[in-house]
């Protein structure tokens, strides 16, 4: 089960994403500052591949990072902001990537809704992608692994998940487990206030 804190630190250093303005970057994080009820927060701190991951095998695959599915974001605005060297097994990648998401308009607030309704599983899902080498221009990129979280236990939980690790699957045999990954998500306030805001909304309409 997931376990931590209700209040998670959030960044100080911050900047816009023009794409989306919704989106806030964290380059690194303190636990000073207050939690707003309509942010959620994801983060990616670190990375631990172990001997069974195949990207150690592939010599096509020579970085790594991650990308997290969330709602309709793109990938490309959920990825760490650099690939690491794969280098050894049990080695250590710190990403310290941290992102804030706004749910304020209606919109978000609709896709929010759905991805904790009945017809949901509520997983956000981080992807391990293999990155080939630089003097490699016509090889793809490579989902080796991935990790979840499942957003509908933390609400019935009522405990965010604060820089804990999680396990990473084999993207091709699931059962397999390839590694680590310390990750935030924090997410329980504001889908308390969601759950509040629909409550209201009915009782008004009775």
């Amino acid at each position: 089960s997931y376990d931590d804190v209700d209040n998670p630190p959030i960044s100080t250093t911050r900047y816009v994403d023009e794409s989306d303005p919704d989106i806030v970057y964290h380059g690194s994080t303190t636990t000073n500052s207050k939690k707003l009820d309509d942010t959620i927060t994801i983060g990616v701190h670190e990375l631990v591949l172990n001997d069974k991951c195949s990207v150690f095998a592939d010599e096509n695959c020579e970085k790594v990072f991650v990308s997290v599915e969330f709602l309709n974001y793109p990938g490309d605005d959920l990825e760490t902001p650099y690939a690491l060297p794969k280098g050894e097994p049990k080695q250590r990648h710190s990403f310290n990537f941290q992102t804030d998401f706004s749910v304020r308009d209606q919109a978000k607030k609709k896709l929010l809704t759905d991805f904790i309704g009945p017809q949901s599983n509520g997983e956000i899902k981080f992807v391990v992608v293999a990155e080939p080498p630089d003097d490699q221009p016509t090889l793809d990129c490579v989902d080796i692994g991935y990790a979840t979280v499942n957003a509908k236990q933390l609400l019935q939980n009522e405990r965010d998940l604060i820089e804990k690790e999680i396990d990473v699957h084999d993207m091709e045999d699931p059962a397999e487990i390839v590694g680590q990954m310390n990750v935030t998500v924090s997410i329980v306030q504001a889908l308390k206030k969601l759950k509040q805001q629909e409550q209201t909304t009915r009782r008004m309409q009775n």
